[in-house]
């Protein structure tokens, strides 16, 4: 009898043991800090990620959507913005093969914009598994105007951008693929 009364007490603990040390639901009560720690350590510049997160934040705590949240929304934004600078490059250059690159990226940045504007819609549905279907493409799609002016001697005017994008891009997925798919 005193076995089994010691077994009955011990079991809740070993349950919440259980649950606590392997549950990703209550993983997620980690401080925003180690939630933006995990996501950033994986960017080229954690830095960037981690400035861009906090500067963006609209309370000092949230959870992994939060976070997605804020890179789609940085990454739209800086989608765009690259989009319409490539716009005045194209237009300004006489260069037949650097229009043609500018083109390239000008129709790689709008299918970039569009494919996260599809997710955003996909995300404020709670539709995650839709909104990373949405994106998977999106860093190769990106590639391809890094890849086009990559050619020297041709300065590349947007390497400090795309390098940006490659960063929010990243910041979007990885963040993505931490929320809990029910």
């Amino acid at each position: 009898m005193a076995f089994s009364q010691c077994f009955s007490l011990f079991l809740p603990v070993l349950v919440i043991f259980l649950l606590t040390s392997s549950s990703p639901a209550l993983s997620e009560a980690q401080s925003t800090q180690d939630l933006i720690d995990r996501v950033c350590r994986q960017m080229e510049e954690y830095g960037f990620c981690n400035n861009a997160f906090h500067e963006n934040m609209k309370t000092p705590e949230t959870d992994y959507v939060g976070l997605t949240a804020i890179a789609i929304d940085l990454a739209i934004k800086n989608a765009s913005n690259t989009y319409d600078y490539i716009v005045l490059l194209a237009e300004n250059t006489t260069n037949p093969s650097t229009k043609g690159a500018y083109m390239a990226c000008e129709c790689a940045y709008g299918i970039v914009k569009s494919s996260f504007m599809t997710g955003l819609g996909y995300f404020n549905r709670k539709d995650y598994a839709g909104m990373l279907e949405a994106e998977h493409d999106i860093p190769r799609t990106q590639a391809n105007c890094e890849a086009r002016l990559s050619t020297p001697p041709t300065p590349n005017p947007l390497a400090d951008r795309n390098r940006q994008m490659r960063m929010l891009i990243t910041m979007a997925l990885v963040t993505g693929h931490e929320i809990p798919q029910y």
